[in-house]
């Protein structure tokens, strides 16, 4: 499938958003976080939301204007059986994740430790309901706009270019990338983190079950992160 221009901008869009937010927005929520604790965390989160909503939707407008298959984003053409299985690999990794988050927030030394892991991403964890609420919507979409720019369309552009394999290794790469801005030695992780969606959308043949792992583990953050910083005291659930 041959590449237009709007496909070179996009993907010079993708290169350059997680060094803007390294460089630019990260620093500046963080002042607005210091001067404004209240209100700033709610404002960056809707900045989250539409700020990858917007060209998510305006990439699958295109694609249908250009009457591309929705297959070549793995958004079309997985077997029922290998989405069931998929789905259900996904919903006992959810499960494990739910039994961890648990167990480890059973002792108050297990939080002090959790707390100190989580320490690099604290400025993102909300602390109230209202922002608990809000950091689901951004989980959500988290885990299906990430997946159609990595896992999806850049794998599609840069196996053009590079083949299969070596588009979802560099894919992951740029999806570690994607995370500079919470410290460099964050990169590396995000990026094996994304290997193992890679992983998922291949055994699936589509992105659904990778959206709603990305999506779980975003939202396993934040549960923790929120019962981490409401409460000093043990709670199970």
């Amino acid at each position: 499938m041959n590449h237009s221009i709007v496909d070179h901008i996009f993907f010079a869009f993708l290169i350059a958003l997680p060094l803007i937010e390294w460089k630019w927005s990260w620093p500046r929520y963080l002042a607005s976080l210091a001067a404004n604790p209240e209100t700033a965390r709610p404002v960056y989160y809707r900045r989250l939301i539409f700020g990858e909503w917007i060209p998510t939707l305006l990439l699958l407008a295109f694609w249908a204007a250009r009457s591309r298959p929705w297959s070549a984003l793995w958004l079309a053409g997985a077997t029922p059986l290998r989405l069931a299985l998929s789905f259900g690999y996904v919903l006992l990794l959810i499960g494990l994740l739910w039994r961890q988050r648990r167990a480890l927030l059973a002792s108050i030394d297990r939080r002090a430790r959790i707390r100190k892991v989580l320490s690099y991403g604290e400025p993102l964890l909300p602390p109230t309901e209202q922002e608990r609420r809000l950091f689901w919507m951004v989980s959500i979409t988290a885990g299906a706009c990430e997946e159609i720019f990595f896992r999806g369309y850049l794998t599609w552009y840069l196996s053009g270019w590079i083949g299969l394999i070596p588009a979802v290794i560099a894919a992951s790469a740029l999806f570690g990338l994607g995370h500079i801005y919470l410290g460099v030695a964050h990169v590396p992780k995000a990026a094996l983190l994304g290997a193992m969606f890679a992983i998922v959308v291949a055994l699936a043949g589509s992105l659904f079950p990778a959206m709603l792992l990305h999506a779980a583990i975003d939202w396993n953050s934040g549960e923790m992160g929120f019962r981490l910083l409401r409460s000093a005291e043990p709670e199970a659930s």
